[in-house]
């Protein structure tokens, strides 16, 4: 259940780090490998559970992947696989999750699929598509290894904080859910 999901001593990193405060009351520091793709940002100022222009920048246009992972983590739900048409082929664009009731579930919550495609669909100028998938489908959208562990995100942060931010924004998302959707949380 979300509720379980969002209890501050299941993100003790976290909690340390905000003395007390609001979770979305503090800022923590990412400095991605790359920038970011719409604004080239590298350091960005995540307030936790605050979907901010920051927190926009960071899981929509650059590091998707790794709020996509957190919702899986926390739901088993499918990935949400978004992809474009280009001359050789699908080219993977963007990730999120796949809802119970088929909605799409990302930075900027829960959407239609069929209104998710066609807005990327003007926006990319190519078909677009979005299907749903595991580990082994995102491995091989996002060209990891074959040995690729399912957790392979959970390294990639470098800190338990920045681990701990990423899971409470996931939990913030699937919070705001629709009572029915939560109740098929993990």
């Amino acid at each position: 259940m979300t509720a379980s999901l969002l209890a501050p001593e299941r993100y003790p990193h976290l909690r340390g780090f905000a003395a007390g405060l609001p979770f979305d009351g503090v800022g923590v520091e990412f400095l991605p490998s790359l920038p970011t793709r719409r604004h080239g940002l590298s350091r960005l100022v995540l307030r936790p559970g605050l979907f901010d222009d920051q927190a926009v920048e960071f899981f929509a246009h650059g590091y998707c992947w790794l709020l996509g992972a957190a919702l899986r983590e926390a739901t088993g739900w499918p990935y949400g696989l978004v992809e474009r048409r280009c001359s050789d082929g699908w080219e993977w664009t963007h990730v999120g999750v796949i809802t119970p009731g088929g909605r799409f579930l990302d930075v900027m919550g829960e959407r239609d699929v069929d209104g998710v495609v066609a807005f990327l669909r003007l926006g990319y100028d190519l078909p677009t598509r979005i299907r749903a998938g595991g580990h082994a489908d995102l491995r091989e959208a996002m060209r990891m290894p074959a040995d690729t562990a399912p957790d392979w995100w959970v390294s990639m942060l470098g800190t338990p904080l920045l681990l701990d931010v990423v899971r409470w924004f996931a939990a913030t998302l699937l919070s705001r859910l629709p009572e029915p959707v939560r109740l098929e949380v993990a």
